[in-house]
């Protein structure tokens, strides 16, 4: 049987085999659990925009989701608070459910996701949020679990994701118009990030703390065996 694109199955599948279904309400619920608000408004819009899958019946369960686009819909909402046009959101997509399937077999090919953005992101929005959705989709488990994710460089070599030296560098090129050569590739925008996990970013002397102001008091660190928040990761500084 074929699996529609963006459909029930597609997602049903990116759980590896997990049949574990959610409905609109416990969808929207265990979304705004994780602060960011949503309604059944939205929810209809993402839908129609191809961002969401389609509900289904499936038995007594009126109107169920794989579990799967909890994260997916927490995603989408994250980006576009950063500002993210749907446009690019569509883009980048595909690369979202490579990263999936990456993380649940634990290893990430950087050969591969190029070739995944490339495929799909044109957009210079969408191409310039690729680092962070890689953080976003990675660094989504506990520190233990991070540990033995394998990172494949593009020649072949491997090195552990949880390794605090262990990067992976982004660069973005763009087309320009030049008067003499017509259109011609040039470098845009680079960056390199780590994806290791931070784990005591409260004492940690290399980690800048952000989003609350000075002197209020810290959360406390996660635990090893807990998942981290799937919007923290740890990216450097954009380079020209």
């Amino acid at each position: 049987m074929a699996i529609e694109e963006n459909g029930f199955l597609e997602y049903l599948q990116l759980q590896d085999g997990e049949p574990d279904l959610v409905t609109k309400s416990e969808l929207i619920a265990r979304v705004r659990a994780e602060g960011y608000p949503v309604s059944d408004r939205q929810l209809t819009f993402y839908v129609s925009e191809r961002l969401l899958p389609r509900s289904v019946r499936v038995g007594t369960r009126a109107g169920a989701y794989p579990s799967i686009v909890i994260d997916l819909l927490t995603w989408i909402l994250r980006a576009r608070d950063g500002g993210v046009p749907i446009e690019a959101l569509r883009e980048l997509l595909p690369v979202w459910k490579f990263l999936v399937r990456a993380r649940s077999h634990r290893e990430l090919d950087l050969a591969e996701l190029e070739y995944v953005a490339r495929q799909h992101v044109s957009s210079t929005e969408g191409a310039l949020y690729v680092a962070r959705l890689v953080i976003d989709v990675m660094s989504c488990c506990c520190s233990k679990c991070r540990n033995d994710i394998v990172i494949v460089k593009k020649n072949g070599d491997k090195i552990l994701m949880g390794d605090a030296t262990s990067t992976v560098g982004f660069a973005v090129a763009r087309t320009i118009e030049d008067a003499d050569a017509g259109l011609v590739p040039r470098w845009f925008a680079s960056t390199r990030v780590s994806l290791a996990s931070t784990d005591r970013p409260s004492s940690d002397p290399t980690t800048v703390i952000l989003g609350l102001k000075p002197n209020v008091a810290l959360p406390p660190d996660p635990e090893d065996d807990q998942p981290e928040p799937c919007d923290q990761g740890r990216e450097s500084v954009p380079g020209g």
